[in-house]
């Protein structure tokens, strides 16, 4: 089969490999679409030694259907359209039971990125434990699936604890994490502003929903919100990580502000104390999403006639992967995936 490999410091470049058989417990997917995600883009640029050495697949936002399944597997047919819940997460402790399994302490590992060397979806097909199967709805694309398994759940469950209804939303970072949050936050009743250095992105974010857009390089970004909501904004949902827009959270926000922390773009937090604590903000860090609200995103978006991959903007099949990384890479697009029946 083709698969993506790293070759480097980005250096990625589509090879032939034996094709994976399932085990037992586990279910072969031919790939349909696979997305590349920010934390894909982390790796990258600085792959390890799992995937340089160990030729480890990366991709965590898989989608196709099931072509073979393993002897003990139960409740799946070859012919189901499926994607995964990426990360290994074992069921039983205390945050599994209660729903949270985004926190897990027992985890395991990931399918093509972070803990282990489990391979991900950059490839023709891939095995995947039938315990982590998602269906992906007969009324969506199989590239919507691939979206919610990362990017999609990582935009809709801060919103949900943000719960913006009604309120003005500012958007921090507008890559495909961002965009997905700004069409969700629309559709749930948020006044969303944007905010994004690349003009193209903050285009597609008003095309989304975004009332209103800003360029953090044109001026101090409080400064420019500010000249429009003197208060500050009641929400905010930062997804690019960068140190900058970190420290411009208190600035953006009004008294008993609430901002989600979702964008890894860097290993530090770095703010005001005084204006967090003066100001009496309320900070949460948030990752990926709970299983338990897979369903529930599809009913939310059958609701408001949307769909995940209206933040997709271009699609390259695996032989065109070095293309593909190092469009994502710019940071001036929106959502890159892979497309199997090009």
């Amino acid at each position: 089969m083709r698969a993506i490999r790293y070759a480097g410091e980005r250096q990625a470049v589509c090879y032939e490999r034996a094709d994976p058989r399932p085990a037992a417990n586990e279910v072969l997917i031919q790939m349909k679409a696979a997305g590349i995600c920010g934390s894909d883009l982390h790796v990258y640029r600085h792959p390890g030694p799992d995937f340089l050495e160990g030729q480890r697949v990366p991709g965590h936002e898989p989608a196709g259907v099931i072509a073979e399944i393993g002897a003990e597997v139960r409740g799946w047919s070859v012919g189901d359209r499926v994607t995964t819940y990426f990360r290994q997460v074992c069921g039983t402790c205390e945050y599994c039971r209660s729903g949270h399994t985004n926190v897990c302490i027992n985890r395991r590992g990931s399918y093509g990125v972070g803990l282990g060397t489990l391979d991900g979806g950059h490839a023709e097909y891939m095995v995947v434990e039938a315990q982590y199967l998602f269906k992906v709805p007969d009324d969506f694309s199989v590239e919507d699936g691939a979206i919610v398994a990362c990017q999609g759940g990582t935009a809709y469950y801060p919103l949900t604890r943000l719960a913006p209804s009604g309120e003005v939303l500012v958007v921090s970072g507008l890559g495909p994490v961002g965009l997905l949050a700004t069409l969700f936050g629309s559709r749930m009743g948020a006044e969303v502003v944007g905010i994004d250095p690349s003009p193209q992105r903050r285009d597609l974010a008003e095309r989304l929903g975004a009332q209103r857009t800003f360029d953090p390089s044109a001026g101090p970004i409080g400064e420019q919100v500010r000249a429009h909501y003197p208060v500050g904004v009641h929400k905010l949902l930062e997804a690019s990580g960068a140190p900058a827009a970190h420290a411009a959270i208190p600035e953006l926000l009004r008294p008993l502000g609430m901002a989600a922390l979702v964008g890894l773009g860097n290993t530090e937090l770095k703010l005001s104390l005084g204006a967090v604590v003066h100001r009496e903000l309320v900070l949460f860090g948030t990752s990926i999403f709970p299983a338990s609200q897979y369903q529930e995103m599809w009913e939310f978006f059958r609701r408001h006639t949307i769909a995940p991959s209206q933040v997709v903007t271009h699609r390259f099949g695996l032989e065109q992967g070095a293309e593909a990384f190092q469009l994502a890479d710019r940071a001036t697009t929106g959502k890159v995936c892979f497309a199997f029946d090009r």
